[in-house]
């Protein structure tokens, strides 16, 4: 692959971006984009829950 071309990680990220921006776009027309906010920060927070006993369950494993 060249240079230039981004790597899957890239291609991945760029996709859920581009998704996200369009139910963005969609919720604000719809008068919906609270709603959408508070969704989107439900989930990061979910993750990052998840993320942290998965960090603390290797740091008390190592």
């Amino acid at each position: 692959m060249p240079d230039w071309m981004p790597g899957p990680g890239e291609m991945v990220g760029g996709a859920v971006l581009l998704y996200l921006l369009l139910l963005a776009r969609s919720a604000r027309k719809q008068g919906e984009f609270k709603q959408f906010l508070w969704g989107l920060v439900i989930v990061i927070g979910i993750i990052g829950i998840i993320g942290g006993v998965i960090w603390g369950w290797i740091a008390l494993k190592g």
